[in-house]
């Protein structure tokens, strides 16, 4: 009798992991999908700013589009439910890295980014030029698409590009 308890529990526990486990599914495709769409409003908006004046303003939300993208991937890289606070640089080269390897042209990218959003002086962003800030923002845009293959089984769940408009 004993037995044939522990196995209905088992058959029970068994039972009722299947709808978690699809539920948990559901709720991390829902929550990738949404910083896939907050990536691209960040990245439709930071066109919107490509003057001298809001270069500052432009830069932030390049790299904003870009943690958020990176996230997504690490939430379904390590198959999580809630988004995590922040993301170390140990994350982002493991997030970033090829089959043959780290892309440390990459990973310093979008550190330099990071840096440059975080910068205290936006006096100095004012000086860039309209065409290294296009050229920069165009540069984030290629590292979104390229991250965004990873995450997508679909075509046409990739980042669309902001310059093929």
């Amino acid at each position: 009798m004993d037995k044939h308890s522990t196995s209905m529990v088992n058959g029970t526990d068994t039972m009722n992991k299947a709808p978690k486990l699809q539920t948990n599914e559901a709720i991390q495709e829902r929550i990738i999908n949404k910083l896939l769409d907050r990536s691209q409003i960040y990245m439709d908006s930071a066109i919107r700013y490509i003057h001298q004046p809001t270069a500052h303003i432009c830069i932030v939300l390049g790299d904003r589009a870009l943690e958020s993208m990176l996230m997504a991937l690490y939430i379904k890289e390590n198959n999580l439910t809630s988004i995590p606070h922040s993301l170390s640089l140990d994350d982002v080269a493991r997030l970033t890295a090829e089959e043959s390897g780290f892309d440390l042209d990459i990973v310093m990218f979008i550190q330099s980014i990071h840096f440059l959003a975080s910068f205290k002086d936006t006096a100095l962003l004012q000086q860039i030029q309209i065409t290294h800030l296009k050229r920069l923002l165009s540069r984030v845009d290629d590292v979104l698409t390229h991250l965004s293959r990873r995450i997508s089984t679909h075509s046409s769940e990739e980042d669309r590009s902001i310059f093929s408009k």
